[in-house]
Order: C-alpha cells, then structure tokens, then sequence
C-alpha cells in the first residue's frame, strides 16, 4: 500500500503525467477516461502534480478548465502560453526530486526514459491484431513504436485481462510489469434520470442502436448487412448508428452498396454522426438495444454504460467484450450475419417471456461493479506501492 500522508515531514511525490487524450474537442472514449482520472490525481495532496501535452507544461487551472468544460479546446491554439515541457525538469532538478519522480504516459511516449520510473497505459492491440482494420500507414508506425516504449517503462497498465494476455503473449512481458486496471461508467446517474423525464410516458417507435465511429474495426458493415439480408427488422424497429465518420468507406456508401437507400430515405436506418454526451446518453436510455459489432476491442465502453443505464446489449464475442458483458447479454460472432440475427432472435424471445428485465437487472448490477475509482486505486498503486523511492 502507498503512503498519501502530505505535510509536516512527508515529502510530496512528484508524479509527471502526459495528458494527451485531453486534447480532443470532445471527449468520448478513452479522453474520458484520462479525464476521470485526472479529477482523482488533482484531488492528492501528497502528490506534487505536473501535467504536460504536446513539449507544454500545462498548469493545473487549465486541466481543471478543460475537465468542467468536458473540451481541451481551451488547451488548443497558442502553446506559447505554457511553459515548455523541459521546464518541469528543470524545476525537478533545482528541487532535487527529479531522482524521485514518477512519469505516467496515456498516449504515446518517448522512446527514451525521462523519470527513474515510468508507466503507461496500454489500451489495445488491435494494429497488431487486427491489422486489416487500420490505415497500413498507422498500424506500421504503432508496430515500430510499442516495442521500444514497453522496452523503457516500468510497469503497463492494461485496461482488461485480454489486453494483458495480448502483451504477455506477443511481446513476453512478465506479470511483474502488467497490472489491470478496468474501467468505469462515467454517465453520470442524474444525466440519465433526465432523459429519461424528457422521455416521460412518450411513446418512443423502437430503434436498435448501434454507437461507434464509422471505421472499419468497429464493423457497422455487419448490421448494414443483416438489414440487407432480413428486411422485415426494418418494419419491426429502426436502426440508429451514432458516431464520426472516421476512415474507410463513409456509412452512406456501406448502406448504398447493400441496396438500402431506400432505408436510409425512409428513416428506417439513422445515421447522425457525431452525438454529445446528452445525446448519446438520451440515445441509450431510449434503446431497445444496443448492437455493438466491433471485430476488437481493448474493452468496450459502450457495453458498460447500455448495461447501466438499463439497456439490453447484443455483444461481438471478441477480444475484452466478455470481460464487460458476462453473462448479461447475447454475443455474436462478428463476422457472421447468422449469429447477429440468432442473438436478435434470443432478446426477442426474452422480451416476449419477460426473462428480459431478469437480465436487465443483473447487467445493472453487474456494471456497477466497474468504476473509476477503482481503475485509478490500480493505477496509483501500481506507481507508487513498495516504498518505491
């Protein structure tokens, strides 16, 4: 365990994160999740903080700015506001703590050591793995890259077992440098009751929804084609595809090329881009499920907040899902139309029979056993435990 005593005689430990997720306009996916864990860092007093993006020293009034605002737009533009990075260096030296520092990196890091100790956070392995489903570009540079960063950090933290076992396997890390640190739910319990009163008693035409950036790793092209294939789910419910337009093939193409324009017209598929958190909470609160047909994942987020929030989840059977999900949902395999539509077919059964709201209350419970508290308890511990001085 970690010694959090501050003042008197206790030294403040100075911790150096790289906060580069946090740069993004808006924050979903793994931005969030740097930015549950930056309210936990800034509320230690015996941690003596430094934030650093992009060669710049951010102070600890801008990152809490950009954590109110849920937005690092305020961090874009201008750097000459900050202080360059080798600054905090520089005043580790003069204080003659730099021997005692701690680096955390939850983007990409250098490839020479900077601090005594250092760790990272690995989310996945999906350019390795997965290769076909990434610009060849990027997944080149990521190959080329991972080996030498994993070769000069300390300790990896892996958002699931899958992304652990993935590490042990391909590149030997031993089990004394890997730690698990699950997510969280991060949907905020009052955001969800308020949906569901703006929702009220209305009757809502059921929509199946699918969330993710449109890419080829997170496989929309597997529900376009189900639609494709067994046009009367179109007369039963709606299909709701909410996310960016990432790279590959746009998602108007995808459905044009399965003969669903007329879909598309009729509003019985939905493509909306881009939704806030509002929206997407509002999106998942008002499911009649959520598909999530991602070939792979380091752990799958979405699964976690469709379980809170009281969603049931038709789950790709690959790579972290299980870990999320459990035994409170229907799996696919997400290269077979076949096994969506039996998935489909069980959830329709269950709601038929009232087994649903079985499952639904298990899933509730089953996610509230993930959250952020518990992923940074992993993180600080595996930083900080030992005495490590």
């Amino acid at each position: 365990m970690i010694n959090r005593a501050a003042g008197g005689s206790a030294e403040r430990r100075p911790l150096v994160i790289d906060i580069g997720p946090l740069r993004e306009r808006y924050y979903t996916g793994i931005p969030n999740v740097i930015a549950e864990l930056c309210k936990r860092f800034l509320r230690e007093d015996w941690l003596d903080l430094y934030f650093e993006l992009d060669g710049s020293w951010i102070d600890h009034d801008s990152v809490r700015r950009c954590l109110d605002e849920h937005s690092g737009s305020s961090l874009n533009g201008r750097p000459e506001r900050f202080e360059p990075a080798r600054a905090i260096r520089d005043s580790l030296r003069e204080s003659r703590m730099l021997h005692r520092t701690v680096g955390l990196y939850t983007d990409l890091r250098p490839a020479r050591k900077l601090y005594p100790y250092e760790g990272k956070i690995v989310y996945d392995l999906s350019m390795i793995l997965t290769p076909e489903c990434h610009p060849p570009e990027a997944a080149g540079m990521y190959v080329a890259d991972l080996a030498e960063q994993i070769a000069c950090t300390e300790i990896l933290f892996c958002i699931s077992e899958a992304t652990a076992r993935d590490l042990a396997w391909i590149y030997g890390v031993g089990p004394e440098r890997l730690r698990v640190a699950l997510l969280g739910n991060a949907i905020e319990p009052g955001l969800v009751d308020r949906m569901r009163g703006l929702l009220g008693g209305r009757p809502v035409e059921p929509y199946l929804l699918v969330l993710g950036s449109i890419e080829p790793r997170k496989n929309a092209a597997l529900v376009l084609q189900w639609a494709a294939e067994h046009p009367a789910i179109l007369d039963e419910v709606r299909i709701v595809f909410a996310g960016r337009q990432a790279w590959g093939q746009s998602f108007t193409s995808q459905a044009a090329e399965r003969g669903l324009q007329g879909a598309l017209a009729a509003g019985r598929i939905v493509f909306t881009s881009f939704v806030d958190e509002a929206f997407r909470t509002a999106l998942l609160v008002g499911a009649a499920g959520l598909i999530y047909p991602s070939v792979f994942e380091g752990f799958g987020l979405p699964l976690l907040e469709a379980m809170a929030t009281g969603t049931p989840v038709l789950s790709s059977v690959s790579s972290s899902m299980p870990e999320v999900v459990g035994d409170c949902g229907y799996y696919f395999d997400p290269y077979s139309v076949a096994s969506l539509h039996e998935a489909y077919a069980s959830l329709r059964r269950d709601r038929a029979s009232g087994a649903i709201d079985n499952l639904i209350a298990r899933a509730r419970v089953r996610a509230g056993g993930f959250n952020y508290d518990r992923t940074y308890e992993a993180i600080i511990q595996g930083l900080f435990a030992d005495g490590r001085d």
